[in-house]
């Protein structure tokens, strides 16, 4: 029974250890459309397989591109629904337009040319929601105003493609970790006990 004891320490200790380091990736995301200056892209379907970061688990992520003249931002599912859908887009993605009162829950084009930021996801579903940096000053050719700058009906096409790398890192929430921690004393315990 001690052998038993002395085993399940060992495993336990290894949880603890294991939930403290963590686990890191990397995915890369090549060839992301690029809508056209003064217009966005956004993601039709929603991200809903991201689990929340808290108690169980502790999740950072940090987003980056390769394109300076882009941002990327998160918005939540409330505001996709808000949002106005323009003609154009592909399988995969809506143009909308942007728009100054779009709550971002991360990212946006308050991140400027930095081509970077970090989140940490709450579980909730969310859109990815991409613009360019010329447009957001008035400037692309239609002195500030938005599309369609003559009412009639067309299409929007996307201006390029640049990169985007996900970074995570993953470990135990402070839940697990004490959990952990109480099991291993536990175990401990009963060995001392036992001798």
């Amino acid at each position: 029974m001690a052998g038993a004891k002395a085993v399940i320490s060992v495993v336990v200790g290894l949880l603890i250890i294991g939930s403290l380091v963590g686990w890191s990736s990397e995915e890369l995301y090549p060839e992301i459309p690029k809508p056209d200056a003064g217009f966005c892209g956004v993601t039709k379907e929603a991200f809903s397989d991201v689990p929340g970061s808290g108690a169980m688990l502790d999740i950072d992520v940090v987003l980056n591109w390769d394109d300076s003249e882009v941002w990327v931002g998160i918005i939540d599912v409330a505001t996709f629904d808000q949002l106005e859908k323009l003609p154009g887009g592909n399988a995969n993605g809506e143009i909308v337009s942007c728009s100054a009162n779009i709550d971002y829950v991360a990212g946006g084009p308050s991140v400027g040319n930095a081509s970077t930021f970090d989140w940490a996801p709450d579980g909730e579903d969310f859109h990815i929601m991409i613009g360019s940096l010329e447009g957001d000053d008035g400037g692309g050719g239609g002195g500030g105003d938005p599309w369609p700058f003559s009412g009639e009906s067309e299409t929007m096409s996307f201006a390029g493609e640049f990169n985007v790398i996900v970074n995570s890192d993953v470990s135990g929430g402070w839940a697990v970790i004490l959990l952990l921690i109480l099991i291993e004393i536990g175990v401990i315990y009963l060995n001392v006990l036992d001798r």
